[in-house]
């Protein structure tokens, strides 16, 4: 029988003034079928400090993200507990990884499948322009954000990606719009597909009404690899004075 592995997550509670120390630590088994792996995850809280041991019946790199996301929602659940009681909005930040060899590195949530998506802006051409309309725009900011919590966490991809969807119609439709005609607008005024985008909305349908169930991997990656794509084409046509986008350049956004 192959040894069973020790990895840690490390991280705070915010803020961390509050000084939350939780002294019920139960063992949450996990067996994550799909990977071929199980799990006995321990959370650990003492003043404000995360110490979360995971002891796996073996260990790959590759189970990373999925422990990732279940090491993190069980210490959220149990500071939201916490949190529901002194009704204070507490925040759970993961910040490094403890490997089975003690090799600790830096946790960054990134997803290299969106890189070069963004084609709206860089970082040192555009950015003041953009950023400016984002700004102005709070509809647009607040989608910004929901695709920057939908690569955070991955569990509530599906929701974040097609709520951010929904705010972008509303900004492009105008006042007082029933719902087909602002989708309509919408996929008009960005070239987009109708089963384009319903791949993305109904991808959350079940999620959004709290419907349990499980959502492949790889149906979340690709709701959030249109999202990012749709959300640049956003940007592009703001960047274009919000003028019709050439065909040429912008093709029908189809897969």
């Amino acid at each position: 029988m192959a040894e069973k592995a020790v990895v840690r997550f490390h991280g705070r509670v915010l803020p961390e003034f509050m000084q939350v120390t939780i002294n019920f630590t139960p063992t949450v088994h996990w067996k994550a079928d799909e990977l071929g792996y199980e799990v006995d995850i321990v959370c650990r809280v003492d003043k404000s400090v995360i110490d979360i041991e995971c002891i796996l019946s073996h260990w790959k790199v590759e189970h990373f993200p999925d422990l990732y996301r279940r090491a993190l929602d069980i210490v959220r659940a149990k500071i939201d507990v916490v949190g529901f009681k002194m009704a204070c909005g507490l925040t759970v930040l993961l910040d490094t990884f403890e490997a089975p060899d003690g090799s600790v590195t830096p946790i960054a949530l990134n997803a290299p499948y969106l890189e070069g998506i963004c084609t709206a802006f860089s970082l040192d051409k555009g950015f003041d322009e953009v950023c400016m309309q984002v700004l102005q725009r709070p509809l647009l900011f607040m989608a910004i954000r929901e695709l920057m919590t939908a690569i955070s966490l991955p569990h509530v991809s599906l929701v974040e990606c097609a709520r951010a969807m929904d705010r972008i119609k509303n900004t492009l439709a105008p006042p007082g719009s029933k719902d087909k005609a602002a989708w309509n607008r919408m996929r008009e005024t960005l070239r987009i597909d109708e089963a384009y985008l319903k791949y993305i909305t109904d991808a959350s349908a079940d999620p959004r009404h709290g419907q349990p169930g499980h959502t492949p991997g790889s149906v979340t990656t690709e709701v959030t690899r249109r999202a990012w794509i749709i959300m640049n084409r956003y940007l592009e046509y703001i960047v274009h004075g919000e003028k019709p986008l050439d065909p040429t350049a912008y093709p029908i956004l189809d897969r």
